[in-house]
């Protein structure tokens, strides 16, 4: 059993490294898509930045909707689930807003 304290800090720290995890191995191919969509080099590194931080503040708003366990178990698979949740909605926005930009071949 952990102090709530102690639970709420490690929910915290499990989150950031995994949504920091994301941002870091999509980083590059991000940047490469959206100079393309952007057809600037300020527009792409600012999309690029927003949406990374997008990734990474998604799943901590997910994880703060959750309580606290403080079983460990409990406080793993929780955070785990709303983590991936929140990092899964940050792509899914992002996705969109490429598709919907992207150009398509007539048919």
């Amino acid at each position: 059993m952990l102090l709530p304290i102690a639970a709420l800090l490690l929910t915290y720290a499990l989150t950031a490294l995994i949504s920091l995890l994301a941002a870091v191995v999509l980083w590059r191919p991000l940047a490469i898509l959206l100079a393309e969509l952007c057809g600037t080099e300020e527009r792409s590194r600012f999309w690029t930045v927003w949406s990374t931080v997008m990734m990474v503040v998604t799943p901590m708003l997910f994880v703060s909707w959750r309580g606290v366990a403080t079983e460990p178990t409990q406080l793993v698979q929780g955070t785990m689930t709303s983590a991936l949740l929140g990092i899964l909605m940050a792509l899914a926005g992002m996705a969109m807003a490429v598709w919907s930009r992207s150009p398509r071949a007539d048919a």
